[in-house]
């Protein structure tokens, strides 16, 4: 539905009301895939700290894609390094639950460590 005082928005009609129909990237599809914690840690540090080069994201219409790629180089980073964190630090050999599960824990907040300062925190 398009508003008189305005021909190049399209609305959507809620409750009587008329909402636009407004798009944050290129791709729609890239607008309603969720973020996960990662790309919402590079999004806020990128808007608090590098705010023109989130405006010029944001205009391009290339904000999100960016995002979503920061998610998953972060997830995929993680991984690796959780890997490489349990074969140089290998899990106690117990039977006691919570010392497995703190040791994993440990070995999880370092890699999210390593990942937050090596790929969050870093001007896109």
């Amino acid at each position: 539905m398009n508003h008189p005082d305005n021909p190049t928005l399209t609305y959507h009609e809620v409750d009587g009301l008329l909402y636009p129909n407004l798009q944050i990237s290129n791709e729609a599809t890239t607008d309603q895939q969720p973020m996960g914690k990662f790309g919402r840690l590079a999004l806020n540090y990128l808007r608090n700290h590098h705010s023109q080069r989130f405006q010029i994201l944001q205009m391009e219409g290339n904000l999100m894609m960016k995002m979503h790629q920061v998610e998953q180089e972060a997830l995929e980073r993680m991984e690796q390094l959780t890997d490489q964190l349990l074969r140089l630090q290998p899990m106690p050999q117990t039977d006691d639950t919570l010392e497995r599960t703190r040791h994993l824990n440990q070995i999880k907040a370092t890699a999210q460590e390593l990942v937050i300062n090596d790929i969050i925190l870093k001007p896109r």
